[in-house]
């Protein structure tokens, strides 16, 4: 296949030498873009429309390289593969990103730990990350920690942050808000856990909050009776 693409491309050439170079270069400019992947955030119109800069290109001199610059900076794009269909078309196979949560109200992180911020921000049942600027790289850490200690209970993180101080705090998808501070945080929150089982689940509805940040317990905050 790649050797009858090389002869058609020399053909061309040939044929465009004889006809002179200003014939050549209208022969092999980008006219089409044939977008191609199973996309579920982003539309062919959308990718189209970010891409557009690519019509007009001359097809034999534009490389594979500066293509890829201009599809992968496309929001939702985490990565592409492009071939060049001669004489005038472009085709582009696209790997979304597949997002993991929201980073704070206008971005979301992916599960290859990248932060995307798309035109219009999906509403999605994904839980929500917030911290310091820059710090997603350790918020998500810590999400992925919190989310494998959870994992032998039914709770489930509905927001996590990173304060500026380095306090944490987890409000699950219950509505239970629970403090962990900046210090041992698993192990606060193990406790926590155990509390919950024994003593809490029932109770959900009466819980303002939880202090986890003792050293040997947690302290309940309980609604008042009315």
């Amino acid at each position: 296949m790649r050797m009858a693409a090389l002869i058609g491309a020399i053909l061309l050439v040939l044929v465009a030498t004889f006809q002179g170079n200003d014939s050549f270069d209208r022969w092999l400019v980008i006219k089409n873009i044939e977008i191609k992947g199973d996309l579920k955030y982003v539309t062919k119109d959308e990718l189209e429309l970010d891409y557009s800069t690519l019509l007009g290109l001359n097809l034999f001199s534009v490389s594979v390289a500066d293509i890829l610059t201009i599809v992968e900076s496309s929001e939702w794009v985490e990565s592409a593969e492009v071939r060049k269909v001669w004489p005038n078309t472009l085709q582009v196979l696209v790997h979304e990103h597949t997002p993991l949560a929201y980073w704070g109200d206008r971005q979301l992180v992916s599960t290859s730990a990248v932060v995307i911020e798309p035109k219009s921000v999906p509403k999605l049942p994904l839980p929500r990350l917030y911290g310091p600027y820059d710090s997603s790289d350790v918020v998500l850490e810590q999400f992925g920690l919190i989310s494998q200690v959870l994992a032998s209970s039914s709770l489930r993180i509905n927001t996590l942050t990173l304060e500026a101080r380095g306090a944490w705090s987890i409000i699950f998808t219950n509505g239970v808000r629970v403090k962990l501070g900046r210090e041992e945080i698993l192990d606060r929150l193990q406790r926590f856990i155990a509390v919950y089982k024994s003593d809490l689940s029932g109770r959900i509805e009466k819980i303002t909050s939880v202090d986890a940040r003792y050293p040997h317990g947690v302290a309940v905050g309980w609604e008042k009776n009315k």
